[in-house]
């Protein structure tokens, strides 16, 4: 133990003082330990609950929503390292021909190199991908309790800290969603950083370089995971090391700066491919842009807008729990000078303010700033512990009147309803099930949604489960058996989208319509998010310029349905209308022979004119021509990227990635 740690109340680092305790010495040491298996015995067994081997370990990745984009963005990268060794690619199989792998994947590298990893030992893909989320659930009450230890709380209340911060991950809706929906990364980065950042303080206490190298370690890790983490560490860590920078030697000097070099540089594989095509990146500022008034509705429990909360009924009981419980344990702390008070209230101020004021500053906006209340809440999860610990320890030593316990038991009369149904909500087996016929439909008794209530009579209980969104493969298969290569497929379904441009050979135009690549002005449905379509004439030139030869809608727009005069009605599967474009036009710009095949990285065109010839595929600066072409950028209406043309071709060419 540092100096610091045993030197007491009002100390530079004060190890929570535990009470005298009558239990043998062998059964105090080991009740902490039996406690913290008991807390992770049940986090696990909720864990395979919400996402069963049943579907983690089946041969299809998990199924619909962002699980979609990003089993594509690491199909995607790991079929470009079998090819070249490299995580990104040209690809012209979506948007006309887009970079993926780059600023768009930016919060998926981790992800990426654990599925290609994994499938180098022989792991299949999917069930590789699939993985990575149990990996993130199983480590949630081990970070907490080893972070919690190394801030120097004692064992029991570290225990306390690894059981809420269990409780926070399964039944705060936020955090729910954030691993139901498949954004994973952050989830999971959302608790991870508390692991360096307990490092650096162990660090800054004791002066152990091993402790710095642990941190190097962590934080390259972390920033693989997501680059938002950055902005999660910088305010501590920013204030440990400045609160103590006179009393540091040069050694030490040097040390922190090695490691804030050494993560860039463990991150280079990623970032050098990024930076280089930053000139591409759009506005990102679309989702979770909160505003001051979602803390009232949050504490409230109420849905504001499901843009920025998602679309599941707000569950904050636990998340009001810890930042409750972290205000009065940052009290304690000032008031006893613990040093731990700067780091965390450093953090926990930052957190907030770009939570719930992100969404009135504009550059701020472009990182999603809702997202920030899951490390505010995993954070305040360590002071709440401490907190409540030693609360209920002076609640006991004081013996107060029997009117003081019954006004704590009334409190928790209260509360504790609201804990219990934030669990039920997620867990609605447990519920009281209706078992006599009602009218149809349902009267709506509780006010939907909105207020933030358990649909009835069939609540959803947001679990992963096999077999789900089967009318995904079921297009896939259609697709396949179609798709000659000869044009592409405008999807207006964004998730349909994304499924198609994994499961299929076919060049898809649609998925994520907010994709922050200037490549996505090629999909129809970016342009036009709502009902309404472009003029008879903007459409025809559209469908032309893209060599759009399907159309698949699964909403209704009848503005696009009811333009027969270009499309017709070719088949239906589940709720997917498919229709083919009547005079489509080709790959291969121009009226002349040729034919034009399309793969990762290279798109190989037979039997063309030759001479000068343009392309319906993105330009990208990377791309090289062989043999004895060379590739112009031809600009192209409403589309800031353009197409590619290609100068002194031959017969026979191919247009490759030369990274």
């Amino acid at each position: 133990m540092s100096g610091e740690a045993a030197a007491g109340p009002g100390s530079s680092g004060t190890r929570d003082q535990a009470p005298q305790d009558a239990r043998p010495a062998p059964l105090r040491r080991a009740a902490p330990l039996l406690g913290l298996l008991a807390v992770v015995a049940a986090h696990v067994g909720l864990a395979l609950y919400f996402d069963p081997p049943a579907v983690i370990l089946s041969t299809r990745p998990l199924p619909g929503f962002d699980w979609e984009t990003h089993y594509g963005q690491v199909h995607a990268a790991a079929e470009a390292y079998g090819q070249s060794g490299r995580t990104w690619a040209y690809n012209p199989q979506q948007l006309a021909g887009q970079i993926s792998g780059v600023i768009f994947d930016a919060d998926n590298k981790a992800w990426e190199a654990w599925t290609i990893g994994l499938e180098s030992l022989g792991v299949p893909r999917p069930i590789a991908f699939n993985l990575f989320l149990w990996l993130a659930a199983f480590l949630v009450p081990l970070v907490f309790y080893a972070s919690a230890r190394l801030f120097d709380v004692r064992p029991w209340t570290a225990v306390a800290a690894a059981a809420l911060g269990s409780a926070c991950w399964f039944f705060d809706a936020l955090a729910h969603w954030c691993a139901w929906v498949g954004m994973i990364c952050w989830g999971f980065a959302a608790y991870l950083w508390l692991l360096p950042l307990a490092a650096f303080w162990r660090w800054r206490a004791t002066r152990d370089p091993w402790w710095l190298l642990a941190v190097l370690a962590l934080l390259s890790l972390l920033l693989n995971l997501h680059p938002y983490s950055f902005f999660l560490l910088a305010p501590p860590m920013a204030v440990l090391y400045l609160r103590d920078v006179r009393t540091l030697g040069w050694r030490e000097h040097l040390g922190v700066a090695a490691v804030a070099v050494g993560a860039v540089v463990a991150n280079l594989w990623w970032l050098r491919p990024t930076l280089r095509f930053w000139s591409y990146i759009l506005d990102s500022g679309f989702y979770l842009d909160a505003t001051v008034d979602y803390v009232l509705t949050d504490w409230l429990g109420l849905l504001n807008e499901p843009s920025v909360s998602g679309v599941v009924a707000v569950r904050s009981g636990f998340r009001f729990l810890a930042l409750g419980g972290a205000a009065l344990g940052l009290w304690w702390w000032r008031r006893e000078r613990d040093r731990r008070f700067a780091p965390f209230a450093a953090a926990l101020g930052v957190l907030l303010f770009v939570s719930y004021f992100g969404g009135y500053l504009g550059f701020l906006r472009q990182v999603q700033p809702y997202r920030f209340i899951l490390p505010a809440m995993y954070l305040a999860v360590i002071p709440a512990a401490v907190f409540l610990e030693r609360g209920i320890g002076a609640l006991r030593a004081a013996r107060p009147p029997a009117a003081a316990w019954g006004l704590v038991g009334l409190l928790l009369f209260v509360t504790v309803p609201r804990l219990a149904r934030d669990v039920l909500y997620f867990v609605p087996e447990l519920l009281p099930q209706q078992t006599r016929p009602l009218p149809a439909p349902p009267p709506d008794v509780n006010g939907g949604i909105y207020f933030g209530t358990i649909r009835w009579p069939a609540p959803f209980d947001f679990r992963h489960r096999p077999g789900t969104a089967e009318d995904l493969p079921a297009m896939a298969a259609f697709v396949d058996a179609h798709d000659d290569g000869s044009g592409r497929w405008l999807v207006e379904w964004w998730m349909l989208g994304e499924h198609l441009a994994w499961a299929t050979k076919a060049q898809v135009i649609g998925g994520f319509k907010e994709i922050n690549l200037a490549h996505s002005d090629a999909n129809l449905f970016r342009r036009f998010p709502g009902t309404e379509m472009p003029g008879p004439e903007q459409l025809r030139q559209y469908l032309q310029q893209y060599a759009v030869k399907w159309v698949v809608i699964s909403n209704p727009i009848p503005a696009l349905e009811s333009r027969t005069d270009l499309l017709r009605l070719e088949n239906v599967v589940f709720r997917h209308r498919i229709y083919r474009v009547r005079e489509p036009s080709r790959l291969l710009v121009g009226d002349g022979p040729g034919e034009v095949r399309a793969g990762l990285n290279r798109i190989a065109v037979r039997g063309s004119p030759g001479g000068s010839l343009v392309l319906r595929y993105h330009w990208l600066e990377t791309l090289r021509c062989r043999p004895g072409c060379r590739l112009r950028r031809v600009p192209v209406p409403n589309d800031r990227v353009g197409f590619i043309g290609v100068e002194d071709a031959p017969h026979d060419f191919e247009i490759f990635n030369a990274y």
